[in-house]
């Protein structure tokens, strides 16, 4: 049902005022949509401070409040940031909320039956591929995130790594060599790194791309901490919070 929806790719529907009803769901990965329910009431008491931060800026004017992000699918919208200022806005019994819309085209109506995020994140795919190229550069490549937002991160590395090439090179490259340039400089020997430990086998649920973004993440991070730095320290970081994780689910378990 994917494939007959046709995504089509994405544009900006502007700043508008939208139904609160119609926000049906998260286009967030991880903690922050499984911080709040299918009604964006918060499930976690560590959300308290922050949504009490957010309750007031609204009520009170304590500080001006940014439009949320959203994705339009259909009639139906789903949030990228704002989740805080939804849920408030829902508690408070508002009908509209103020957001700037990304609309997702489809050639087909979006049904019940298709998964939307899915969608969302194909929509997200030839969006990059349109502006890289790299399925006509290189055919073989293949990015698959299965989290929301990780294809402009990846896009954002490739703009890096255009500049630094242009230092190089003496002239600004086109963004088709330079994403093809970063796929075979930068991701694929971070990938060879992933796959020489064996790591997308550990690691359930993340795909190759995923966790080079998330390699990534952690080799900036070092570099701005003033810690050894390079994918190979940022990999054995993850494998050690993933196992320190992996031990802390498994504890529990084996003293019932």
């Amino acid at each position: 049902m994917l494939a007959a929806a046709r995504p089509e790719g994405r544009a900006s529907g502007g700043e508008r005022e939208i139904p609160l009803s119609a926000v049906v769901g998260s286009a967030a990965a991880g903690t922050k949509a499984a911080d709040f329910d299918v009604n964006f009431l918060p499930v976690n008491k560590r959300l308290r401070d922050r949504w009490t931060a957010v309750y007031r800026a609204m009520t009170e004017g304590a500080g001006d409040l940014p439009p949320i992000d959203v994705y339009r699918v259909g009639d139906s919208y789903y949030v990228i940031d704002g989740h805080h200022r939804v849920s408030v806005a829902g508690a408070l019994g508002r009908d509209t909320i103020k957001a700037r819309v990304t609309e997702v085209k489809t050639r087909a109506p979006v049904g019940p039956e298709v998964d939307t995020l899915a969608l969302l994140r194909a929509a997200e795919y030839a969006r990059f591929l349109e502006a890289t190229q790299l399925d006509r550069t290189r055919p073989g490549a293949r990015l698959e995130c299965s989290r929301l937002g990780r294809y402009d991160e990846i896009l954002r590395h490739i703009l890096g790594h255009r500049y630094f090439l242009g230092l190089e090179r003496g002239h600004e490259p086109s963004m088709e060599e330079a994403a093809a340039s970063w796929y075979d400089n930068v991701y694929l020997p971070v990938v060879e790194l992933l796959r020489k430990h064996r790591v997308p086998g550990q690691m359930r649920g993340w795909t190759e791309t995923d966790l080079y973004v998330e390699v990534t993440r952690r080799w900036l991070a070092l570099g701005e901490a003033g810690e050894a730095t390079g994918p190979r320290p940022a990999l054995e970081g993850l494998l050690d919070e993933s196992a320190r994780t992996w031990w802390r689910r498994r504890r529990p378990m084996e003293l019932k």
